[in-house]
Formats: structure tokens, sequence, C-alpha cells
């Protein structure tokens, strides 16, 4: 029988002081299981300012399972991950990030937990090394990832997990979804389970996250739930809203109308206020729902012609593939 091919895909972002230990430990990883696998070691350059791109070149003779991707300039870890997830060949992907904060030594047991019948297996930091300004902010977003997506997972925001390609294929990113593969995965009907994994500090360099991401990552979940709940309906959330304010302006019409019939008072000039609330309220219920209607027509030409790709690449490099343009 023929081996199935294992794509392990990492962003990389100016890790020119680590990216070759990252190389050397994923090959002594995979080694062991070359009876069972076939392996592809795919990494994405996001536009590095540093030596990345050189070290992951000089690879290519020790290691022809290597494959480098060079994006056209920096557009981040989501973009620099589908680019990845587009490019992978494999039955089963497998992403991580590349400063070794995830342990390559982790690979097999991602593999064989896939192999039980699920088609994305997640890793759970479940002993972090970071400080607590990174920590007690990702435990709020888990929590309330939990409650939007009713995926009972501990830790939706590392990279580290394995997919089965049928699904890593369904799963379009963009803004700073990377995050929310998981949901992503659950909304497609894949079985999802996570595992512990080790989790450290990175051994060099600087990292991209902070409490300044903190502002982003709530107006995403605003996103992830209208993504989860309403996105091939949006007319149910607009209508809904629509039909709030509809009823609240109607309902403040009617009490004036009643209080002017009843009392002989002239509402709309001694209780003007009310009355231009009322009007603001049934206008702004007209404009939302033809907000939805409108999303409905975007939510089906979404549908209709897929997806756009939210990045460029410039060159590939690899043993099954040519140059392209200028090295």
């Amino acid at each position: 029988m023929t081996q199935p091919l294992v794509s392990i895909v990492a962003p990389v972002y100016n890790e020119a002081k680590l990216i070759g230990e990252f190389i050397d430990r994923t090959r002594r990883a995979i080694e062991p299981l070359q009876e069972r696998y076939c392996f592809e070691l795919l990494l994405v350059n996001d536009g590095s300012r540093d030596e990345s791109l050189a070290v992951m070149r000089s690879y290519f003779e020790r290691e022809p399972r290597l494959r480098v991707i060079d994006l056209a300039r920096n557009y981040g870890q989501t973009a620099a991950l589908q680019a990845g997830l587009d490019a992978a060949l494999g039955e089963v992907v497998v992403t991580l990030d590349a400063d070794l904060q995830h342990f390559p030594e982790e690979i097999p047991r991602f593999l064989e937990t896939l192999e039980q019948g699920y088609d994305m297996v997640c890793g759970w930091r479940h002993a972090r090394a970071e400080g607590i300004n990174r920590r007690w902010p990702s435990r709020a977003a888990n929590w309330l990832i939990r409650r939007i997506s009713g995926l009972k997972l501990h830790d939706f925001g590392t990279t580290f997990r394995a997919y089965r390609s049928e699904l890593a294929k369904e799963i379009r990113l963009f803004g700073e979804f990377h995050r929310y593969v998981p949901v992503l995965g659950h909304l497609a009907g894949g079985r999802i389970c996570e595992i512990p994994i080790e989790n450290i500090e990175r051994p060099a360099g600087k990292s991209n996250y902070g409490l300044g991401r903190s502002q982003g990552v709530l107006l995403d979940l605003l996103v992830l739930l209208f993504f989860a709940r309403y996105m091939d309906r949006p007319m149910r959330a607009f209508g809904a809203l629509g039909l709030l304010a509809f009823l609240a302006g109607g309902g403040i019409s009617a009490v004036l109308v009643v209080w002017a019939y009843v009392f002989d008072v002239p509402t709309v000039r001694e209780h003007s206020g009310w009355f231009l609330m009322s009007i603001m309220l049934l206008l702004a219920s007209v404009q939302i729902t033809m907000t939805g209607l409108l999303a409905e027509i975007l939510v089906r030409v979404h549908y209709d012609i897929g997806d756009r790709r939210v990045y460029r690449v410039r060159q590939e490099w690899g043993s099954t593939s040519q140059p392209s343009g200028k090295n």
C-alpha cells in the first residue's frame, strides 16, 4: 500500500536564529515514522526581513522533502497559514509555529491521535509558560469562543494542529482568524479533539503578541459570532434587529397616539423627543432589514464564485517545483 503523505506546514517570520534548529528537530522527529508515512516540510516565508529565507534555502541539498514558499510581503500569520494549507499536497496536514515554542517531537502524537478517527487534532497548552499578560486574556478569549461556538476545547489559540486534507481544504482564513480554525472546522462538520502539548517561552527573538491585540480579538469574536450562527442566513440576524427596532418605534408611536386620544394632549408638540425617537427607530428598522437583504445576496454570491486568496506568492522552491520569478 502507498504510504500517506503528511505535509508539515510552518509560517516563518524573522526566525533566522531558530529556523535551522526547527528543521533539524523536525527531521529527527519524523525519522522513526518513515515506514508508515511520507513527509514534506513546507515553510512559508511571510516577508521576513532577516536571513530566514537564505537559511531555509541552504537546507535544500540536505533535505529533499523541504519546500519553501516566499510571500511577496508580510501578510500576517493567518495569510501565511492559508498559503501553506493551499500548497500542501499531503493527505494529512500538520501546522505549527517555527519559533520552537511548539515541539516538533510531538508530531507523532498528533498523527497517532488523528488515526483514531478524528478530522482535526488541536494542541492544548495546559501549562503555559508565558506571563500573566498573555495567559489571562487568552483564558477569557477561550471562554468566549467556547460560549459562542459550542465547541468544548480548552485552547483555541495555538496553531499546533493536525488535519485531514479534506477538512483543511474546506477552511478559508482571513483577517486574524488563524486562532479560530477549530471553530471553522467544527462548522464544516469535522470531528475535533485536543491533546496536551508542551509550551515554553521563545528561545530567541521577540514575540509579536501582547495586550495590544486584545481589542482586535474582541472584534473578531463578533465576526465569529456572526459566522457561527448566521453566516448562511444573515437575514435572521438583521431581521431580528430590524424587527426589534420596528416594535420599539411602533410601540412608542402607539403610546403617543393613545395618550393624545385619551387625555386630549398634543403629544407630538409636548413630547417631541419621544416622537422623533419613534420615527428614527422606524426608519432604522427599514435600513437594517434592507441591509439584511443585501447580506443575503452577498452570501449567495460568495458561495457561487468561491473565495479570493488574501496573499500573493513571489516564489516557490522545492524538489517538486521550479523557482519562478527572480532568485
